[in-house]
């Protein structure tokens, strides 16, 4: 059985669905639905996978991916130079890339 999808909370909706509408189509991911509440997404095409749900955080407090809780997002992509282009990516809206 397929995991159905996955809920982030995050501090800043507009600026989370800012980041991640340009973000998620070039892992393959395409918009499934947005309100001022939430927003999410799914795999392009009709193909198969889990849907990202992004919500706003209810409680104030730091991240950390040591702590209880979702630790990180990883995304499958075809090639090396895929995830050189995304790792530049990232870096150049100044995410905290780990690996």
């Amino acid at each position: 059985m397929p995991l159905g999808h996955i809920g982030v909370n995050v501090r800043e909706l507009a600026q989370a669905r800012a980041y991640y509408d340009e973000f998620m189509p070039l892992v393959g991911f395409e918009s499934f639905f947005a309100t001022d509440e939430e927003f999410s997404y799914r795999p392009a095409g009709g193909k198969p996978g889990t849907y990202l749900f992004f919500y706003p955080a209810l409680e104030d407090g730091d991240y950390s991916r040591h702590r209880p809780g979702l630790q990180h997002l990883a995304f499958m992509v075809k090639t090396r130079q895929d995830v050189d282009r995304l790792n530049e990516w990232a870096t150049e809206r100044g995410a905290n890339v780990l690996y």
